[in-house]
């Protein structure tokens, strides 16, 4: 009897080996290793890979830890720029989208969309993203921020548009939207309109090198006197 017992545990034994090394070597590594990282070892590991350029592994991480932590705003954004970096603008926009739509004040996020929607060639969806938030963040900058992307997309007019409406609401408190305003006009060939708002600029700061070469390169005799007190 004692010996029929010893067959059977030696039998079961070796039925358990048998299971477990035919067990598919495709479930091993990577995936074991992901499967005992906690969220912050996913976060922590996705930026040390972003910090050394590996965007396939900071997408992959983040993918595992958005397929973890749904409708995370912080990991469906930072997945949505690894795609972006990949070439995957549409899948990008995906991701962004809900970055945005779970954090729509957080600029960042209006960014990281703006710049997907610009990349997919998304220009009627990208202006509605722009005009819907241009209230958000500091000041004027939802103009500035509708006009930068505007003219990356070559849609002049929009941005032309959103540059005067910066202009108007800074009230002639910054040099910020004529210096903006300058460069559209540079990008434009508009050499009137660039050498005006850059002596507009030049009334907020006479010493300023930057503007003061610039319109030496233009023409003019450089100097404080070239300042023009803003229009706007």
């Amino acid at each position: 009897m004692r010996l029929i017992r010893h067959s059977c545990s030696f039998t079961l034994l070796a039925c358990v080996a048998i299971v477990l090394s035919s067990a598919p070597l495709g479930c091993t590594a990577t995936k074991t290793v992901r499967d005992t990282l906690t969220l912050n070892d996913l976060q922590i590991r996705a930026g040390v890979a972003e910090d050394k350029g590996n965007w396939q592994q900071a997408h992959d991480l983040w993918s595992d830890y958005v397929e973890r932590r749904p409708q995370s705003a912080m990991a469906e954004y930072r997945l949505g720029m690894a795609k972006i970096q990949l070439g995957m603008y549409r899948d990008a926009v995906t991701h962004l989208r809900i970055a945005h739509d779970l954090r729509p004040a957080n600029v960042q996020y209006i960014e990281g969309l703006a710049q997907a929607l610009l990349l997919a060639g998304e220009q009627e969806r990208l202006l509605d993203l722009l005009r819907s938030t241009v209230d958000e963040g500091d000041g004027i900058q939802g103009y500035l921020r509708m006009a930068r992307y505007a003219r990356q997309a070559g849609l002049l007019d929009e941005a032309h548009e959103a540059l005067e409406l910066a202009i108007v609401n800074a009230g002639g408190q910054s040099p910020e939207p004529y210096l903006a305003m300058a460069d559209f006009a540079r990008q434009t060939g508009n050499t009137d309109l660039e050498i005006q708002n850059l002596r507009y600029a030049l009334w907020f700061d006479r010493t300023n090198e930057a503007i003061q070469n610039r319109l030496a390169e233009l023409g003019l005799i450089p100097g404080p006197s070239l300042a023009q007190p803003p229009v706007y």
